[in-house]
């Protein structure tokens, strides 16, 4: 299976980024095709530009700087988002990810006349999110649990019909020992193991 993982997380050593390395691992070791995208060492550029906000609608092979990841979000088979949740929700950088390549020509199609988009990412059938939470669960619960629900209600209609969408996340991570760390760690690598069956 392609699998394109994308992670962001500024600390190379921090316990999102030990995750990540973890889950591409496991995929590689069961033979799954795996491009890996760090969005800060990558240092991609998360800000929507007016232009492009302007030219939202325009051709999306004209937009050179995000063109490359575009082709790999239409070459994955199965998609791994690997960041920590912040404000209840994405890093900006991944967010600027989401604004910056899920885009018309890419991720959908809006034809003319229409005021309902057309899925693109038809070839995506898995996504898994793998999500430190510094907060309890409750509190994310009160929050509404945006970043959950805008992998799986908001980009999950953009994918095949029947994607199947995975939420990995260790809440109260801030004050998680060892040996809680390690569990959920074997959790992420046996759900990375099952990808694809």
């Amino acid at each position: 299976m392609k699998v394109l993982v994308v992670s962001a997380h500024p600390v190379t050593g921090s316990f999102t980024n030990h995750l990540r390395d973890r889950a591409v691992a496991v995929l590689r070791r069961r033979g799954h095709d795996v491009q890996v995208t760090d969005l800060y060492v990558e240092g991609f550029e998360a800000r929507l530009s007016r232009a492009e906000w302007q030219g939202h609608r325009d051709d999306a092979s004209g937009k050179t700087d995000v063109a490359p990841y575009a082709q790999q979000l239409l070459r994955a088979e199965a998609l791994v988002l690997v960041y920590p949740t912040w404000w209840s929700g994405m890093p900006a950088i991944m967010k600027g990810w989401v604004d910056r390549v899920w885009i018309e020509g890419v991720a959908y199609t809006l034809p003319a006349g229409r005021s309902r988009v057309r899925a693109n990412l038809r070839n995506i059938r898995r996504v898994t999110v793998i999500s430190p939470h510094g907060s309890s669960k409750w509190v994310n619960v009160l929050e509404g649990e945006t970043g959950k629900h805008m992998v799986g209600r908001a980009l999950r209609v953009l994918l095949h019909p029947r994607a199947r969408t995975q939420w990995l996340a260790i809440y109260d991570m801030d004050r998680a020992d060892p040996v809680r760390l390690a569990r959920f760690t074997t959790r992420v690598e046996r759900a990375m193991a099952r990808l694809g069956s």
